[in-house]
């Protein structure tokens, strides 16, 4: 999520203070792949398995959760609902995890894997102005879309009209997945420098970590996690 155009493009919005001082921000990440038998019953089966896999939030929403903390830094603690609703193929298949960040921040994530069609992925809320990212997900890149739609938008007070960014929308997850790898291949090979450390993806862990263990015992998480 880190290499993607749109998201590279809503940090620097971010980082420009467009929309001023942030309340809250939400981050929608959704696939419908426990709604297909081929995935569920096919060599992908592993998912499912509560030995390799703790569960589906915890399969995908790490994304979504490297992206807030790459976004807004480590969170300060977090309440969660996670669970097996529609199916029962999975530990669970859908779950919503709502973080604390400096400045009282407050980012709420939702991740489902029994999502058939969405459009609207990213909100974020400000004193000064607001951004909306959409098609940023498997289920609003593969459903119908209108042919002028827009990935990345912002308004701030005063203005008439939103200020549209164009850029380009993947034609289904394919095209988006098949670009994941390149910045790594590219920093193996020595072409850049940029990298994402373990320490990074320790933080990413944790926190949803931290959501099942909200789910599980109902109280309020605060990082960094108890080791033990």
């Amino acid at each position: 999520m880190r290499h993607d155009p749109v998201n590279q493009k809503i940090r620097e919005l971010l980082q420009a203070g467009t929309v001023g001082k942030v309340a809250v921000v939400r981050r929608r990440h959704c696939i419908p792949v426990l709604l297909n038998p081929n995935f569920v019953n096919g060599p992908s089966r592993w998912h499912m398995d509560p030995v390799a896999n703790i569960g589906m939030f915890f399969d995908d929403a790490s994304h979504a959760a490297d992206w807030f903390y790459w976004l807004l830094g480590a969170p300060t603690s977090v309440v969660a609902e996670i669970d097996g609703i529609i199916t029962d193929v999975a530990p669970d298949d859908n779950g919503v995890a709502i973080y604390r960040f400096k400045d009282g921040i407050i980012g709420t994530l939702f991740n489902g894997s029994t999502t058939v069609a969405g459009v609207n992925t990213t909100e974020i809320y400000g004193d000064e102005g607001t951004i909306v990212q959409d098609y940023g997900d498997s289920p609003s890149t593969s459903a119908p879309r209108p042919e002028n739609a827009v990935p990345l938008k912002y308004i701030r007070k005063g203005d008439e009209a939103w200020t549209e960014f164009p850029m380009h929308i993947p034609k289904g997850q394919g095209e988006r997945i098949s670009a994941v790898p390149r910045p790594f291949i590219d920093y193996i090979r020595g072409l850049t420098d940029e990298r994402i450390s373990p320490e990074e993806g320790k933080v990413s862990v944790e926190m949803i970590l931290a959501a099942y263990q909200y789910a599980r015992e109902g109280r309020r998480i605060t990082f960094p996690l108890n080791q033990e």
